[in-house]
């Protein structure tokens, strides 16, 4: 697998993400119950204006099976995870650990990471709680959606900083 930063001023890289980002949040929405989750509105207009830092996992290929999109916060030296996303044809193959793990090393060591995930999302969870992040708060943003956001401190990554 490469992982590679994704110009998404290049409207067929954009396209591209926008099918994986559907592909994968269609399994999201079905896993929790919820048709239309926030990621599945969006356009390829909005992802290209969206400001975020994106990095893509490519097969030898050349094919996108996987993503991820970080976004600095301008207070507190916090960086979000905004987008986590992987293939459904390539689950349970180390891609969001692979996309996790190179997203947090490209930034110092001395950051706070922060990620959000719908509670009854357990894989994606489990695998935020192996990379060290803790669950820190719950809110919910509408009647059918329960958020979970995790914090990942300084110095305290699992298997993330090793």
């Amino acid at each position: 697998m490469i992982i590679e930063r994704l110009d998404l001023t290049d409207e067929n890289t954009a396209e591209e993400l926008w099918s994986l980002q559907h592909a994968a949040y269609r399994v999201e929405a079905s896993l929790i119950g919820v048709a239309d989750l926030p990621p599945l509105r969006e356009s390829v207009a909005d992802l290209m204006a969206c400001g975020e830092t994106f990095w893509g996992c490519r097969t030898e290929d050349g094919d996108l099976v996987g993503a991820i999109s970080t976004e600095e916060e301008t207070e507190g030296g916090t960086v979000a995870l905004c987008r986590v996303m992987v293939h459904p044809e390539h689950f349970r193959q180390g891609v969001g650990r692979l996309l996790l793990t190179h997203a947090i090393g490209a930034y110092p060591g001395d950051v706070r990471w922060e990620v959000t995930a719908e509670k009854r999302n357990l894989p994606a969870i489990a695998l935020y709680e192996k990379l060290g992040f803790r669950a820190v708060e719950t809110f919910a943003p509408r009647p059918d959606i329960a958020m979970l956001r995790m914090r990942l401190e300084p110095g305290a990554g699992g298997e993330a900083k090793t």
